[in-house]
């Protein structure tokens, strides 16, 4: 006997509804990481973050710790070997191939700067009591050279063989300083800011002074007469480096005046623990400035300033940061990755244009040598990802180029300890994670031996466990007027494309856009329209409908050609990360209805797919799960129960959505039973 079909509609409706709400709490998630900031904030071991949101091999390094010493802080090279500065009892040691000694002591704090002059000494500037001293370059003997008229800190020592003179760059007066051969200073120069931080300068007579508490550098002509090459950001000029006529500068913006911590006392030094640099990371920018006098800002980080900084013989500027003791590969067009990340938190001295490239490190000292060859373990790990809620893992895939190895750990603490996971087995192809569910989990990605091998996006699927709903201050009111329900399906798809982009324009000439693109793996570029196109507006709808699905890199170049000569155009141009481009719907395959169950498999060109609705006789969308949960691929398959049903004949209607709101539509009539 056949129930009433009302009954039978809330009883199928009863079924769907607690499906759908289940669905709702436990929607599939992802995890995507792609951006750079994302692999910035990971862990770095060899692996060379790139501000293109890309992973590949770093620079290889072999350290060699200065035992019991808590910082390296200057560093120079003559003499057949290299010298470094150190704290906090103001020794100098000197590595000649594998033998790393003690070279000299001071007996001051800190060996803030070093130089070699022509007499082949080498000096040694110190603080907090503004000495500088001689040191005899085979036996280490030390002698107190000369001591600057007000000079409580002898921040920068630069040798001028036009002048042959030692050039002091001096606090709390700011004064820079000219000494002679027997040790007699001459004020320089005297700028407007309380500290000559820096010094650099050309085989001419020419010097270059960074200044604190005005971020500015001043250029000291073969004249003695100065002026200033610009005013930058900040409020200290840290590090300056003048190679084959060009400038790189470190603008930093502190909140401790430089020195604060190195204070004169009867007390030797500080505890070897305790810190001796700034206690607090400022934030920092990397600049260039060019033969013609332009200052361009190549760089910019909330996150970390910049300690050292220094050309490479390759035309890339090297800046060493004071937070995490990364060294910044700065590229000629601004682009720009983590080069090298060590283990103690800043970098504070360079010498990479030695025969044997190195560098010095501060919060444990060390010396680091730059090998020729890139790291071959090379090794990225993703900071701790929260998933809010213990939540069951998905599938991991990730783009690139090369074999690369993933492995997973989890836990339900925000920071991974002794109660997380161990390290999942390897991961060699896209799919599902062993880790055992949790509420973080952390990604691990081995780098192949291979130097073109190229790691661009990491995307983890995860589904969290569903919380219960509270109700709480219930009141009554009169209803608002019906708006009709939000739509909860994706967006409808389009083939158009928004691009936009940000132009910082110092001088207001008028600028025309030029827009190429291409697809990630390729490398040749084609025109996104005609040369007859003029774009003066920073946006523009490009129309997809032409070019396959993929994901596609857009180059946008500036010129300032409608307000300039051709001999003074200047152009620039940036590139994005990968856009993903899918206009094509999933295919609905396979639907059946077997034994009062719709059966059937959704699958997409990139995937992953979003959605799966079903509806039985023109009645609501419900959602329902794929037969793994997780809605993480390209392919799914459904098998979903069509309840207690009469044996009348059923038009149940399916579709799906792709995670760009492509649709797909089937229906499919039959009875329950069969």
């Amino acid at each position: 006997m056949k129930k009433p079909k009302t009954i039978l509609r809330i009883a199928l409706a009863g079924f769907v509804i607690t499906t759908s709400a289940t669905v709702a709490a436990l929607g599939t998630q992802s995890f995507v990481l792609d951006k750079a900031d994302a692999f910035f904030d990971g862990e770095l071991d060899g692996a060379a973050v790139h501000s293109d949101g890309s992973i590949r091999a770093g620079a290889a390094t072999e350290r060699t710790a200065l035992e019991n010493v808590p910082l390296a802080y200057s560093i120079a090279r003559g003499a057949g070997a290299t010298f470094i500065g150190t704290g906090t009892d103001g020794v100098v040691y000197r590595v000649d191939g594998k033998d790393t000694k003690v070279f000299a002591n001071t007996g001051e704090l800190l060996v803030s700067s070093l130089a070699f002059g022509n007499d082949g000494a080498l000096y040694a500037g110190t603080l907090p009591n503004g000495r500088i001293y001689r040191i005899e370059p085979k036996s280490g003997k030390v002698k107190r050279f000369s001591i600057p008229e007000g000079a409580k800190h002898i921040w920068a020592l630069h040798y001028d063989k036009k002048r042959s003179r030692l050039i002091a760059g001096t606090g709390p007066e700011g004064k820079l300083f000219a000494i002679d051969p027997i040790g007699r200073a001459k004020l320089l120069f005297k700028t407007e800011a309380s500290h000559v931080m820096a010094l650099s300068g050309d085989d001419k007579g020419t010097i270059y002074a960074g200044t604190s508490d005005q971020a500015v550098v001043v250029r000291i002509r073969p004249n003695d007469q100065a002026d200033v090459v610009h005013d930058f950001p900040g409020n200290e000029v840290t590090a300056i480096d003048f190679y084959d006529g060009e400038l790189a500068v470190a603008s930093n913006t502190f909140k401790t005046a430089p020195g604060s911590q190195f204070k004169s006392s009867t007390r030797k030094a500080p505890t070897p623990a305790g810190p001796v640099t700034r206690p607090r990371p400022g934030s920092g920018q990397v600049w260039r400035v060019d033969a013609a006098g332009r200052a361009e800002m190549l760089v910019a980080r909330k996150d970390t300033h910049f300690t050292a900084i220094q050309w490479g013989t390759d035309g890339a500027i090297y800046a060493g940061g004071g937070h995490e003791g990364r060294i910044l590969r700065v590229e000629p067009d601004a682009s720009y990755s983590i080069w090298v990340d060590v283990e103690e938190r800043q970098v504070l001295a360079l010498d990479l244009r030695a025969k044997n490239p190195s560098f010095v490190t501060g919060d444990g000292a060390a010396l680091y040598r730059v090998k020729p060859t890139k790291r071959r373990d090379a090794i990225w790990t993703s900071k701790a990802l929260d998933a809010r809620f213990a939540s069951k893992w998905g599938r991991l895939t990730w783009r690139g180029q090369g074999r690369f190895v993933f492995q997973t750990r989890s836990g339900n603490t925000k920071e991974p300890g002794d109660t997380w996971s161990g390290w999942s087995k390897n991961l060699k192809q896209p799919g599902v994670v062993s880790s055992p569910a949790g509420r973080f989990i952390q990604i691990r990605a081995k780098l192949p031996n291979d130097d073109s091998a190229i790691l661009r996006a990491v995307q983890l699927f995860y589904l969290p466990q569903n919380q219960r709903a509270r109700v709480s201050n219930v009141q009554g009111s009169r209803p608002p007027p019906k708006r009709g329900e939000t739509p909860r399906q994706p967006q409808a798809p389009t083939t158009l494309l928004s691009l936009s982009w940000k132009t910082n324009n110092p001088d207001g000439d008028s600028l025309r856009y030029r827009i190429e693109y291409r697809e990630e793996s390729q490398s040749s570029w084609r025109d996104m329209f005609a040369e007859d196109s003029v774009l003066m507006e920073a946006k523009y709808t490009w129309d997809t409908s032409s070019i396959p699905d993929g994901y596609y890199v857009v180059r946008v170049e500036a010129s300032d050609e409608e307000s300039n000569p051709e001999q003074r155009t200047l152009r620039s141009s940036a590139t994005s990360e990968p856009i993903v481009v899918d206009n094509h719907p999933p295919r609905l395959e396979q639907l059946k209805v077997r034994k009062g169950r719709v059966l059937g498999r959704v699958v997409d060109a990139l995937g992953p797919i979003a959605r799966i609705q079903m509806s039985v006789d023109a009645g609501p969308w419900r959602d329902v799960f794929p037969t793994d949960s997780v809605l993480d691929s390209a392919e799914e398959r459904f098998d979903v129960s069509l309840g207690a049903i009469s044996g009348d004949s059923h038009i149940i209607a399916v579709r799906a959505f792709d995670a760009s709101g492509n649709q797909a539509n089937r229906e499919i009539t039959s009875k329950t039973g069969r």
